[in-house]
């Protein structure tokens, strides 16, 4: 069974009108995975490995929870690490990190808040 790793009372403040890009960065080698942005409001977009996507307005996401998902594996047998950053707007969010004598098929929760600033 996956080992689930949560991030809480993770926030980005952002004016109404500003847009939101979300980035997931698969930094160790050999990382390969898919990411879910569940937003049932605004539809749930998919990052498949590295990549970003827009995920709405400020006001958009106001007032709501973004649920983000990440499921990795690391096939890579010299890479003894699974590393992966987070980015909203290109500012960082959060970094997760583990040692795949740990769990070599993590995934990773994320619970975003947009604040207004």
């Amino acid at each position: 069974m996956r080992k689930i790793y949560r991030y809480r009372e993770l926030s980005y403040q952002v004016d109404d009108t500003t847009e939101v890009n979300f980035t997931v960065d698969f930094i160790s080698d050999g990382n390969l995975g898919k990411t879910v942005i569940y937003q049932p409001h605004l539809g749930n977009p998919e990052i498949e490995n590295s990549g970003t996507v827009s995920i709405g307005t400020g006001a958009q996401l106001r007032g709501r929870i973004t649920i983000v998902i990440t499921e990795v594996t690391n096939l890579n047998p010299n890479e003894d690490e699974i590393r992966i950053a987070y980015q909203l707007n290109d500012e960082f969010l959060v970094e997760h990190h583990n040692l795949k004598s740990e769990e070599d098929n993590p995934t990773i929760v994320l619970f975003i808040k947009f604040p207004t600033p």
